[in-house]
């Protein structure tokens, strides 16, 4: 193995934490509540500095020009992760279209990094890479609960 692409490796069996969700919820999702802040392209990171960076000024930029958050719902699976617009539905109206509701659908290979805002822990954010443009995208969020 060339010596640029050596990663440190770590057993999973030495791994004694229990994971959260079951493997059959992954293949489903696992669905959370948020808040969409924003995105904008940004340069390919190369530390987590810049990250944090590009996440906070895509806050104060949105907050700036005093766009309202939009609150959606991120469902993450073997899929990729999912960003549908959550509304009000009315009583009678049973139809599910979530070709309307998609705002944005990322596969998990086009994922470059995940992070959170250690000022603010409800704030994270996801970058990722735009298949026809090869461009990166940081998305960033607003959780309910930490």
């Amino acid at each position: 193995m060339p010596a640029r692409n050596r990663y440190n490796l770590v057993d999973d069996v030495a791994d004694s934490r229990l994971p959260l969700h079951n493997e059959e919820a992954y293949q489903h999702g696992i669905y959370f509540q948020a808040k969409y802040v924003g995105s904008l392209d940004v340069p390919r990171p190369n530390s987590r500095m810049e990250i944090v960076a590009a996440m906070r000024r895509i806050r104060y930029e949105f907050k700036a020009k005093n766009i309202k958050k939009k609150k959606v719902s991120i469902v993450v699976s073997v899929d990729g992760v999912k960003v549908m617009l959550r509304k009000k539905q009315k009583r009678k109206e049973w139809t599910w279209d979530e070709s309307k509701m998609l705002i944005m659908h990322d596969p998990i290979y086009r994922i470059f990094y995940v992070s959170h805002d250690s000022q603010d822990l409800k704030i994270f954010s996801y970058i990722a890479r735009d298949g026809s443009s090869n461009s990166f995208r940081c998305n960033v969020f607003k959780s309910k609960k930490k």
